[in-house]
């Protein structure tokens, strides 16, 4: 059976995994460090990420429509090839962790004030463990089933507010200078480059996709932040959204249909959900697949493994304190230092591109 995903399979999966990220940490930590030059900041980034995207296509295109983990491992060896895997699963294991405690964290305070937050954590990272099961197949089906009504629900509360919108408040630009625009900049360029995700999704997909499509992919994740980050300006004005801790979710309190149909807030939750899930499953399956079981036993059970381990860490004291400086935006130039270094690295590697123990064993035998 062919388990390979279509291109707009790919798309579905990446702009809800991380599509939510935009929305939970970028916006509020933005609109935190830039004020009303937020939007401005973001739409540059969003234009300069066009050509750093050329490198996450550079990197797909050396490595053809192989594993990434086994082209490390071919060219570099188990030691090369392990390193390389233990970094990516430290990597997602992180960002994993991030987008949990803060969705049950936000569940918690919003909807569920009784309920312990190990047991959100669990029925969320246990759904998880059982979708990345299932394979990158299962993943994308089941972003094509959510995405389209994350989408109608965006449209719905964007259309929703605008008669309390006043889209002049966007204006005047640099009053304070042009700093404030620059480290929200930095944090921007943060989330947009977790577009290298793609490299690891290359050799399921059903053709490898081209600059274009890739492009495409980087200006609509760029357009699901600069739109809610306008849309809070607008509707809140900047210090008020400024201010909030979740501008995004916000927003939804402000629809009303006629009279009679208020506080729809709750279908937020659907969106979070969704992109939540999306986002820890994708994240748990590229993690096993850079372990490389053998069997599907072993799998299973170190995914179900990892999410109760993810869960926990996420109750410490001190992971869930230093999980709040990173949202908060102390650890924004290392995040993107790391995430420079890493991709530029990675597209090093690959433009050397040593040849395998084949290749040498084939050049030998012509030789002789």
């Amino acid at each position: 059976m062919n388990k390979k995903i279509s291109l707009i399979n790919v798309y579905f999966i990446m702009l809800l995994s991380l599509g939510i990220t935009n929305h939970v940490i970028l916006i509020p930590l933005i609109l935190q460090l830039s004020n009303r030059d937020a939007w401005f900041g973001t739409l540059l980034t969003a234009i300069l990420h066009v050509g750093w995207v050329y490198i996450v296509y550079y990197i797909m295109k050396r490595t053809g429509q192989q594993s990434i983990f086994d082209w490390f491992r071919e060219r570099f060896g188990k030691i090369g090839g392990g390193v390389f895997a233990a970094i990516t699963a430290l990597y997602f294991m992180w960002m994993s962790m991030v987008i949990l405690r803060e969705t049950t964290t936000w569940v918690q305070v919003t909807y569920l004030p009784q309920t312990p937050k190990i047991v959100v954590s669990l029925i969320i990272v246990l759904l998880c463990a059982v979708v990345a099961n299932n394979g990158i197949r299962s993943i994308a089906i089941i972003s094509g089933i959510l995405l389209p009504v994350v989408w109608l629900l965006g449209h719905f509360v964007a259309i929703s507010n605008l008669q309390y919108k006043d889209y002049s408040l966007l204006t005047p630009l640099f009053v304070d200078g042009v700093e404030p625009m620059l480290r929200g900049m930095i944090v921007a360029a943060g989330g947009f480059m977790e577009l290298f995700v793609l490299i690891y999704l290359t050799h399921h997909m059903k053709r490898r996709m081209n600059y274009l499509s890739v492009v495409i992919l980087a200006l609509l994740l760029g357009g699901l932040t600069l739109g809610p980050l306008m849309g809070a300006i607008a509707a809140f004005g900047p210090i008020p959204a400024m201010q909030s801790r979740y501008p995004a979710y916000e927003q939804w309190m402000l629809v009303t249909i006629t009279k009679y149909i208020t506080h729809v807030d709750f279908l937020a939750l659907y969106q979070w959900i969704s992109g939540t899930l999306i986002r820890i499953s994708l994240f748990f399956f590229i993690i096993a697949e850079g372990i490389g079981f053998k069997k599907g036993m072993h799998r299973r059970w170190f995914l179900f493994a990892s999410g109760i381990v993810l869960s926990v860490l996420t109750l410490l004291p001190i992971i869930d304190k230093q999980i709040e400086q990173f949202v908060f935006g102390r650890y924004s130039a290392a995040f993107l230092a790391f995430l420079t270094i890493f991709t530029l690295a990675v597209a090093l590697a690959v433009s050397f591109k040593p040849k395998t123990k084949v290749e040498n064993s084939n050049e030998s035998k012509k030789a002789s």
